[in-house]
């Protein structure tokens, strides 16, 4: 279960920064599951990225992280969290 205290982020940013790492042959979705697809000769299951959103159009803040950091955009999910949800580095940020 996701802490509540940590900010979710929108599929549709997750979203353009996977697919501008053109590292994907497809993506497709099953309800709140959103599966992409990595290219390259290895078995499905290796390279296959699920995406489950918690609320419509939300990812938790683990798992966006997660893919920020091993698909190379942790800079612009940080600065997407300071910008959209007064959020930087740990915490909230005073109003």
């Amino acid at each position: 279960m996701p802490d509540p205290f940590y900010p979710e982020v929108d599929f549709s940013f997750i979203e353009q920064h996977l697919k501008a790492t053109e590292k994907f042959e497809g993506y497709f979705s099953v309800g709140q599951t959103k599966t992409f697809v990595l290219k390259g000769p290895q078995a499905i299951h290796k390279r296959t990225i699920r995406i489950r959103e918690l609320s419509p159009g939300k990812v938790c803040y683990e798992q966006a992280t997660g893919l920020a950091a091993r698909f190379g955009f942790m800079g612009a999910l940080l600065a997407w969290f300071e910008a959209n949800k007064n959020w930087k580095e740990g915490g909230y940020k005073e109003p």
